[in-house]
């Protein structure tokens, strides 16, 4: 299929999917085409076929005020996001741009995408790819090339004053990120196969 343009860059193909049958919460997608979204700076955000999805990505407090998932006009940005969430092969910083980005390019309005934008960027995954020592019980490991992850968080009484101040003021993401660094809590958490035996 063709590419779809919008502002903030472009899809190409569709979204086609498997419903994953299982106990549970049963939302597990599988693509069954390759699908991807190019941004403005040409960078291309792949995902494969045979990729499995499950809107893990968009935290479930905020279902209720953006919309269901897979539904709507940023069902296709969180095909995406997901992914680069599962796969974290590109800083959640990034990650989370993109999905603003891509979210714009679904048609999502400027004000909501940067409410949705803030949401994944506080509770969704977030995680570095930096070169870092990491301390854990008195010992340090060296991380190379993984993903640290990151438990983020925020008081929902400042989150939703923030997103109040986003529809008043509409401010720029830099603008965003600002706000969201002077209230956000953000605790590395050390991936359990990564502790050093003791």
């Amino acid at each position: 299929m063709g590419a779809t343009e919008m502002a903030g860059g472009r899809f190409d193909g569709q979204v086609v999917v498997t419903w994953i049958e299982h106990r549970g919460a049963d939302r597990n997608m599988q693509l069954r085409e390759h699908f991807a979204f190019i941004d403005d700076a040409g960078t291309r955000w792949d995902v494969p076929s045979g990729a499995v999805i499950d809107g893990a990505s968009i935290p479930q407090t905020f279902w209720t005020l953006f919309g269901p998932l897979f539904v709507g006009d940023y069902r296709r940005a969180s095909v995406v996001h997901d992914y680069y969430c599962d796969v974290r092969t590109r800083p959640s910083r990034d990650v989370h741009r993109m999905f603003y980005a891509a979210c714009r390019a679904g048609g999502v309005s400027l004000i909501r995408a940067k409410s949705m934008y803030a949401a994944v960027a506080v509770f969704g995954p977030n995680w570095t790819l930096d070169e870092a020592v990491v301390s854990a019980h008195g010992l340090e490991t060296f991380q190379s090339g993984r993903a640290l992850e990151l438990d983020t968080g925020m008081a929902m009484d400042d989150f939703m004053e923030l997103k109040n101040d986003i529809e008043d003021t509409d401010p720029s993401l830099a603008e965003i990120d600002a706000r969201i660094a002077r209230k956000l809590q953000v605790t590395p958490a050390i991936p359990l196969d990564t502790v050093p035996a003791m």
